[in-house]
């Protein structure tokens, strides 16, 4: 796939030490390597991407020679995104040596009407696959020889067969063209700098032989497409981009065009990869994530997404206003690895037993998850309260929620569903309580992946977002949702293993006098049971402090990596809006970062 921001990051250092001037100067700024992150105008035609604003999920493909290595090469196993395998970050594998590998691609196991079925089982509305990653290998028939039909013994266009079966099945279907990267075409940035005989090769030859053609050929041969996702536009020139823009207006006025394309003439958003937010973000949006660790296919790679992992991230980014983009990598022959679509396909069967927590609905007017999980919308006056960790005692809270409660229905995780209304003998009967509602679950509610209820209001809600404290469940406070003063509150990225991206907000550079403030909703006083998740050197003490005057003072030791350490007990003696403080008393000023603190009372 693609690699976000944090470049610190000593693989991608080297990657970019042998790549061309124009990404070298991407480096400097990530933003220009990225393109803008959000567009300058959203889409305002709701025919555009009408799979992608209704489904809300879709079907990412990564798939090319990459593919064949499965993250080999010459008996050596690379770990880290397989479709970097090429770059000098991981395998270097010379031009010569990988085009040779076309000459053995046969993925004679591909079914574009199983892959299709696959994602129709598993509740998504529309796929995008790779034409061409940064490898530069198309992967659809092209004037340009180097492609699956020429170059390889399979001789067919996999992309016409996926296309036609995503139009016979209902399903959207779009390209992913990596439209400045090309790691093999000279000129093509991180591409060979010399043409064959010797003469310099240049952007502009790369862009008019090969990259226009290319686009124009995935935008006029394979019907309507839903996306158009173009990726890593560094500094490729701005008139280059316009072009392409245009070229995908001209020929696709229907599809939605992602922000990678670069100065800000996307659609819409795509955040980082692997990114699912914290908060709601406005305006038309997109997570991509990976099913596994590596977007193509890797051999070692079985780190699946189980089906309640897989739920969570994509109630999660609808919750937030996005779409869930969900990858998987077809191996060498074609085929999809059979755990993969396993998990999938369980999760696809909740989403059909519980319609309408994905399909059309939208955002959560909480904007921010629950302890118990989360909450989408249909209409403006139906809640979906998708329960993933119910709480012993059963009750659910709906903290600062003033709009009426007309009736709540629980929908159990096989399907069937039991009406509780607010007639006195139902068994679920929502009260108000404090500046909202509770709900009490049934017993037989806490079963399956995830159980759903759903609450029919008396008009739009009114709710009070700010952070409650729920007294049955441990409340994560991200330091996303603190207010920094004298100290530095900023976004984090970076990778695990190469391209494996991981993301975070974290307060750090604590001056004397620094602080980080929540400002949260006590529903029930008591005594809490405060850690700290934070990552550091040597060892640090910490200071809570409640609007109390409630006081945790303590030393624990710190490693380079975000942990959770237990620091005590104090008791909040008032329900309401309550201020809670955490400084740095002693430690490493620059280096501590706090990430979250969680916070449970103790029953």
């Amino acid at each position: 796939m693609n690699v976000r921001k944090g470049l610190f990051v000593a693989a991608w250092t080297l990657a970019m030490t042998v790549m061309a001037p124009s990404v070298l100067q991407g480096v400097e700024t990530m933003d220009k390597m990225w393109g803008a992150s959000t567009p300058k105008t959203q889409a305002t035609d709701t025919s555009r991407g009408s799979h992608f604003r209704r489904g809300h999920y879709g079907l990412f493909m990564h798939w090319g020679l990459y593919s064949q290595l499965a993250g080999q090469w010459k008996g050596k196993t690379y770990y880290g995104i397989g479709e970097w395998i090429m770059n000098p970050a991981m395998a270097g594998i010379p031009v010569a040596d990988y085009t040779e590998i076309a000459k053995t691609f046969n993925p004679d196991q591909f079914n574009a009407k199983a892959i299709v079925q696959m994602a129709k089982d598993a509740g998504m509305t529309y796929v995008i696959i790779t034409s061409k990653h940064h490898e530069g290998f198309a992967m659809f028939k092209s004037a340009h020889p180097f492609n699956i039909v020429d170059a390889s013994p399979f001789a067919r266009d996999p992309m016409k067969e996926l296309a036609a079966a995503c139009r016979e099945a209902g399903l959207g279907f779009g390209f992913y063209y990596s439209h400045n990267q090309d790691w093999t075409a000279p000129g093509g940035a991180g591409g060979p700098k010399t043409n064959p005989d010797g003469s310099p090769a240049t952007f502009g030859q790369y862009f008019r032989e090969k990259c226009y053609p290319q686009v124009k050929e995935i935008c006029t041969q394979y019907g309507p497409l839903e996306v158009v996702w173009f990726d890593t536009p560094g500094d490729m020139p701005k008139e280059h981009v316009v072009e392409l823009h245009n070229l995908v207006r001209a020929t696709q006025p229907k599809a939605l065009l992602g922000s990678r394309i670069g100065y800000g003439l996307g659609d819409y958003e795509t955040l980082g990869d692997m990114e699912v937010p914290a908060e709601k973000v406005g305006g038309l949006w997109e997570s991509c994530d990976t099913s596994n660790d590596s977007w193509a296919y890797a051999w070692y790679d079985t780190n699946w997404k189980e089906p309640r992992e897989i739920l969570k991230r994509l109630v999660a980014t609808v919750a937030r206003g996005g779409n869930y983009l969900l990858n998987v990598g077809p191996d060498g022959k074609g085929a999809i690895p059979g755990q993969c679509q396993k998990f999938m396909k369980e999760a696809g069967c909740w989403i059909k037993a519980n319609p309408g927590v994905i399909t059309g609905a939208g955002p959560s007017p909480w904007n921010h998850a629950m302890p118990w999980g989360d909450v989408t919308m249909q209409g403006d006056k139906t809640l979906h309260l998708v329960v993933f960790d119910p709480p012993r005692d059963g009750i659910i809270y709906l903290p600062g929620l003033t709009t009426r409660v007309k009736s709540a229905t629980w929908i159990s995780g096989a399907g069937t569903s039991s009406s509780r209304n607010l007639d006195p003998s139902g068994a679920i009967m929502p009260e108000v309580f404090g500046s909202g509602y509770r709900l009490k679950l049934p017993a037989e509610a806490a079963v399956g992946l995830a159980s759903v209820i759903r609450v029919e209001l008396a008009g739009k809600p009114e709710v009070d977002t700010i952070l409650a404290l729920h007294p049955n469940l441990p409340n994560t406070l991200l330091a996303h949702f603190a207010e920094a003063t004298g100290a530095e509150k900023k976004k984090v990225s970076w990778m695990e293993k190469f391209g494996e991206w991981k993301h975070a907000n974290q307060i750090s550079h604590w001056a004397q006098d620094g602080r980080a403030r929540w400002t949260v909703n006590v529903l029930e006083p008591g005594a809490y049971k405060v850690s700290l998740k934070y990552r550091g050197k040597g060892r640090a003490i910490w200071k809570i402090i409640t609007d109390e005057g409630a006081v945790i003072q303590n030393q624990q030791a710190a490693t380079s990596q975000y942990q959770a350490y237990p620091m005590g007990v104090f008791e909040i003696r008032k329900a309401g809006a309550r201020k809670i403080d955490v400084a740095l008393v002693d430690g490493d000023r620059d280096d501590s970062s706090l990430e979250s603190m969680v916070m449970t009372r103790v029953q």
